[in-house]
């Protein structure tokens, strides 16, 4: 009992630098359509609100960012043609990804049910 004990200590207190290595390389934000303000080119800016009652935060868009509905990759201008004719945008959340160290935005995202 004792030496499984150790053992199980032993490998716990191994893998205690691996776990302190972790870097956190990416955030998101989950905010309502309504308060996104897409870019109108690749190479743009987009505005969103972080949070509820915050003010609008400015990000450049990354080159290879990707845009997604429903999990499926779109190219912008689709992104864009789809949300618009949506009639209420404060009923669809979108999730606005930005890589930390380059303050890049990489993935914006939304699900939009088939009927709309």
């Amino acid at each position: 009992m004792k030496t499984r004990l150790f053992l199980t200590a032993a490998a716990l207190m191994l893998t205690a630098p691996a776990i302190a290595e972790f870097t956190l390389v990416t955030e998101g934000a989950e905010t309502v359509l309504a308060d996104v303000r897409l870019p109108r080119n690749d190479h743009g800016t987009i505005a969103y609100k972080p949070c509820e009652g915050c003010d609008f935060v400015t990000r450049r868009v990354a080159p290879d960012a990707r845009w997604e509905i429903n999990g499926k990759a779109v190219t912008l201008p689709q992104f864009r043609k789809r949300t618009e004719k949506l009639a209420d945008r404060d009923d669809h959340t979108v999730t606005v990804t930005r890589h930390i160290e380059s303050n890049r935005i990489t993935l914006v995202s939304t699900i939009i049910r088939d009927s709309e």
